[in-house]
């Protein structure tokens, strides 16, 4: 009797592990056909934008017109003032970055500026380390005689006293780091 049941123990075990092995070969879906109709199907939304042509606009409602006229000379007069990859030509800020400018008597927002980059991996490395740290930090991007450069900061502050406060705390705490107060507008 133990000799049969040693026998089913070991039959049970092997069986076991068989199962173990083969089983998720079976049910990984890798031996599946992938399902042409359906890839066939889908809507490519690329190619239909490309087929769209963008140069003019119809009012349904000549009403509207006018103000049609003038969003379209608004974007012509925009356009004149950006460069061909997105840079303003009048301070060299990338178009939707916060431009920072030398403080003037006409600044009402000011922000911290911490380092200006030529690698915009080290100032995403120091941004999120700001972050990290609770500092509401950002980036941008400025095209200037010396190349493209990305821009860390901090801010933004309405009161210039806030700034300066935030530029003691970052130098102190970051030894070393050269915090600059400058003007923010977006």
């Amino acid at each position: 009797v133990k000799e049969l049941t040693r026998y089913r123990v070991t039959g049970a075990i092997f069986l076991a592990s068989i199962a173990i092995i083969f089983l998720p070969m079976l049910f990984d879906g890798d031996g599946l056909e992938p399902n042409e109709s359906l890839n066939s199907d889908l809507f490519d939304l690329r190619q239909a934008v490309d087929t769209l042509d963008f140069s003019e606009v119809v009012p349904d409602d000549r009403s509207r017109a006018p103000e049609l006229k003038a969003a379209l000379e608004a974007r012509q007069a925009l356009r004149a003032t950006i460069d061909e990859e997105g840079y303003l030509e009048s301070n060299g800020t990338r178009i939707g970055d916060p431009v920072l400018s030398i403080e003037d008597t006409d600044t009402v927002i000011w922000a911290v500026q911490i380092g200006s980059f030529d690698q915009p991996d080290n100032a995403t490395a120091l941004r999120d380390r700001l972050l990290h740290d609770g500092y509401s930090a950002w980036l941008s991007n400025v095209r200037n005689f010396g190349g493209d450069r990305t821009r860390v900061a901090v801010g933004p502050m309405l009161l210039r006293t806030d700034a300066l406060a935030m530029q003691e705390e970052l130098v102190v705490r970051y030894d070393g780091l050269e915090a600059l107060i400058v003007g923010f507008s977006h």
